[in-house]
């Protein structure tokens, strides 16, 4: 009974860390805010390794900030409100998915392009 209990805890882990990779609101995010200047989730994930999302995306993405000082379009959509409630869902799923992570787990035939 305690290796049934035990089993089913474990199943539930996996699962959660699963839907947590997926990210799905984090693709929404890509697609509104990145996908204009970086192509899809795929390619924008891959762009860097999961340590350097973290870096970007640390003290409410100043770094991402910073590589995007010369670009207007980029100034915009970080002052957006929606940038600012979504950033952090934003850079989950860019961890979650970096190049380093293998293959981006958000991206479906219907999820990703």
């Amino acid at each position: 009974m305690k290796r049934a209990a035990l089993g089913l805890v474990l199943s539930g882990l996996v699962a959660v860390s699963s839907l947590q990779a997926y990210s799905a609101k984090g693709m929404v995010a890509y697609k509104k805010l990145c996908k204009q200047c970086h192509g899809s989730g795929f390619k924008g994930a891959a762009m860097c390794e999961s340590e350097e999302w973290e870096a970007y995306f640390a003290n409410g993405a100043a770094k991402l900030k910073r590589v995007h000082a010369d670009d207007p379009e980029a100034k915009r959509v970080f002052d957006s409100p929606y940038f600012r409630r979504h950033f952090e869902t934003l850079g989950r799923f860019l961890r979650n998915n970096g190049r380093d992570m293998g293959v981006v787990r958000s991206c479906d035939g219907m999820n990703c392009g």
